[in-house]
């Protein structure tokens, strides 16, 4: 959830008459109206003028001038307005002109800053490495180019009917997201009033989306199917121009091939690293994971490695067919998930071998694994295990896989379904 401000706007308006002089020289009003490279009021009306109403972007002047017509200043931007002493509401009129000009103002500026901001914008999305990355992404940046009181993304859990948003990168365990029931609405672009949010309304779905009391309206853009793009506002009068839609639109289709790219990378990451008959790991996932696994046993913290074997694997490939064979270890793979803990790395190792590296584990927790998979096979397949545990005599990580290698083979030895 990204929150850029917490008090909103107030326009200022100082009812002024001119004293003739334009930046140091005398110049008729109406002529000094079309002039933007100078100060449509005199220095002498700046002096009389309070000192903190003198700077800043929420100043407004209107100058009262003789004739029928004033003029009216904000920032850098003036115009002409109607006036005189037989209006008296001529500052409510003044007023909303006074919110034109500045809305105007902010227009420009955001469409100045804009190329800028989309550059920064689109150096996020291509350095994130994961789908959260692309979501605080997306909120971060449509919060600073199109400008809100809060943004977030919220992204969409079909199996549960519900969006949600995403984890912080320091979220703690348990920590709470802002999560809502999805409702068809979202799939399009729109607004949301605090009104029809409240209990009986057309939209009571966003209420938690509205526990600010100052929210107004909530405006929502989809990110293909994916999930949605929230922006809240707090002020009534906020207004989401064309423009502010179409720039929503566009940065939610760049986070949707931001999305896509980071799953291609993930899918042939996964690629390269599993084995595609069982789904387990194989020998190059094998390599990363025990690299981490020795630099912490050299710490001194345990390590255990467990290889195994299928009994009479070669029997049934020759009798019953590399078919036969195939099942036969997704089903001893299949069994290996079931009883191996959360931490257990496991690895088709080649042909019908495995090994799984047990951090943290001993010997004894290796065996009983190994006695666990046999159960759960029930006679369908049996296999030998051979277990060996780090000790500082192992220099490398492959001495440590050659002994359990070694075990493994001192079992069959011995004969099938055993465990050295």
């Amino acid at each position: 959830m990204m929150v850029r401000r917490a008090d909103d706007r107030r326009l200022r308006l100082v009812l002024a008459r001119p004293t003739g002089w334009i930046a140091g020289g005398e110049l008729p009003a109406r002529r000094a109206a079309r002039r933007r490279d100078v100060a449509p009021f005199g220095t002498e009306m700046l002096d009389q003028l309070p000192e903190q109403c003198q700077h800043g972007e929420s100043l407004v002047l209107l100058l009262d001038g003789p004739g029928c017509e004033g003029m009216l200043v904000t920032g850098a931007v003036a115009g002409m307005v109607p006036q005189g002493s037989d209006n008296p509401d001529l500052m409510d009129r003044a007023a909303v002109g006074a919110s034109v000009f500045l809305r105007e103002k902010l227009r420009t500026e955001k469409r100045q800053q804009l190329p800028d901001q989309l550059i920064g914008y689109f150096e996020e999305l291509n350095a994130a490495d994961c789908e959260d990355g692309v979501w605080r992404a997306l909120a971060s940046h449509a919060l600073r180019i199109v400008g809100a009181h809060m943004a977030l993304t919220l992204v969409h859990d079909r199996a549960r009917g519900i969006v949600r948003a995403p984890a912080a990168p320091d979220a703690r365990p348990g920590e709470h997201r802002p999560c809502i029931v999805w409702d068809d609405r979202l799939s399009t672009a729109g607004l949301l009033l605090s009104e029809d949010a409240r209990r009986g309304g057309t939209a009571e779905f966003a209420a938690p989306l509205f526990g600010d009391p100052a929210t107004a309206l909530l405006a929502h853009v989809p990110v293909s199917d994916e999930g949605v793009l929230v922006l809240t506002e707090r002020r009534e009068e906020r207004i989401f121009e064309p423009e502010d839609w179409d720039v929503l639109r566009a940065l939610a289709l760049q986070a949707e091939m931001a999305l896509r790219r980071v799953r291609l990378i993930d899918s042939v990451r996964s690629l390269s690293l599993t084995d595609p008959l069982t789904g387990l790991g194989n020998r190059r996932h094998m390599e990363v994971v025990m690299a981490h696994a020795w630099a912490a046993a050299r710490r001194g913290e345990p390590l255990v490695v467990m290889a195994l074997d299928l009994d009479g694997f070669k029997e049934v490939n020759d009798t019953r067919g590399h078919d036969a064979g195939d099942r036969m270890l997704c089903e001893v793979a299949a069994a290996l998930r079931a009883e191996a803990r959360g931490s257990d790395v496991l690895v088709r190792y080649g042909g019908d071998e495995f090994l799984v590296i047990l951090p943290g584990s001993t010997v004894d927790g290796a065996n009983a694994l190994a006695e666990r998979v046999r159960r759960r096979l029930d006679g369908a397949v049996g296999i030998s295990a051979g277990v060996a545990a780090y000790a500082p005599e192992h220099e490398t990580p492959e001495s440590l896989i050659r002994e359990a290698d070694r075990r493994l083979y001192e079992s069959k030895a011995r004969g099938r379904s055993l465990v050295s």
